[in-house]
């Protein structure tokens, strides 16, 4: 720990008592923005907050560069320095920063975006406003580019303007089909009771913002906060930007199709986690059996569908023949062209998208 006080409860700015916040930056191989997300973590205007500075094992100068800025700090929060001794994935790196955690509220930050000062401060009083029920509270975003210039929203989000706060309720059910409300993680706030709840994520949850909406939508309650908290950095280590690039050689296209495997693998895993979750929802009483009934179902025939596909990626020719007429019937149309394109043996593949991406290029120039 470096800085701050030990206490859980500090006056906030009318004069009142507030409780721990945690504000907590989760970074991995992010040299190139660190520095940014950390002073913007230094920078909030709530207390007491309580910034845990978390590394999953880096292989750049990351945690190298957050050791020099806590050790340079002199401000009103407890900092907290983490370090994982070896990578954990995103379920398991949240569910180290909860373990050494001690506010109610967790605030997500990933280490290459750029949370805005009074970020903690409007969540805070988000929740307050909801009688502290709110489980999962997110806010709009800034789009920005590598450079910290705003850009176009790739990501678009359309929510009410008529109010400050939104509660977003939905079904469980409908969660499962349509994954909305959209939270996006780095701008998302999680309640503790989630964890006392519901238990630790799986270690290889990659969805974590979509599982913790999840348990909010079971036992909780989902709050938007109308106005922008963070700058999100699209780059190319986004996994949706890395994953739609025109590369132009071989090595990168190999990545990209072994992230399209990644990706049904880790889908598979997030409606597994749901199914969890659910059952824990059950059992405590949280969800009536018709609707449990309705949400197992989307659930597992969801989570049967990104298997069949990432077992269609894993077959032989003669294998991924048998197994797409019944992946016809269970996916949708841009799903099936893009598993149909993979019939074709990988190296051809990838010789055929690296001539195509290169034309492309060409006459782009």
């Amino acid at each position: 720990m470096i800085g701050g006080n030990e206490s859980d409860y500090g006056y906030g700015v009318s004069g009142s008592m507030n409780p721990l916040v945690t504000f907590a930056v989760a970074a991995f191989n992010q040299e190139r923005f660190i520095r940014e997300a950390v002073e913007a973590a230094f920078a909030q205007t709530y207390s007491p907050l309580e910034i845990i500075l978390s590394d999953d094992c880096s292989e750049d100068r990351t945690f190298e560069i957050i050791c020099e800025l806590a050790k340079a700090y002199r401000g009103p929060h407890r900092v907290v320095l983490n370090r994982n001794p070896k990578r954990r994935s995103i379920g398991g790196h949240i569910n180290r920063i909860v373990e050494i955690s001690r506010g109610e509220l967790i605030l997500s930050a990933a280490g290459d975006d750029i949370s805005l000062p009074q970020r903690a401060q409007a969540v805070y009083e988000a929740w307050e406003a909801s009688g502290r029920l709110a489980t999962s509270i997110h806010s709009a975003i800034i789009q920005i580019d590598e450079n910290g210039q705003p850009i176009e929203q790739i990501f678009k989000t359309d929510y009410a303007a008529d109010s400050r706060t939104v509660e977003q309720k939905v079904t469980s059910a409908a969660y499962v089909q349509t994954l909305e409300p959209l939270i996006f993680g780095c701008a998302n706030t999680f309640s503790r009771q989630l964890y006392k709840i519901f238990g630790n994520l799986p270690e290889e949850v990659i969805h974590e913002d979509n599982s913790l909406a999840f348990r909010s939508v079971l036992a909780g309650q989902v709050l938007y906060v109308n106005q922008p908290l963070v700058k999100y950095r699209v780059h190319g280590g986004n996994v949706f930007i890395r994953t739609r690039d025109r590369s132009a050689d071989l090595k990168s296209l190999e990545r990209q199709e072994e992230r399209v495997r990644r990706d049904f693998r880790n889908r598979e895993t997030m409606y597994r986690t749901f199914l969890l979750d659910l059952q824990k929802a059950k059992a405590l009483g949280l969800v009536g059996d018709a609707e449990f009934e309705r949400t197992a179902g989307e659930a597992t025939r969801r989570q049967a569908r990104f298997s069949l596909m990432g077992k269609f990626l894993d077959s032989s020719f003669f294998g991924k023949c048998r197994i797409l007429p019944k992946l016809k019937r269970e996916v949708n149309g841009v799903e099936f062209k893009q598993l149909v394109r993979r019939l074709i043996p990988r190296p051809l593949l990838l010789r055929f998208r690296l001539a195509r991406n290169s034309a492309a290029l060409a006459w782009g120039r």
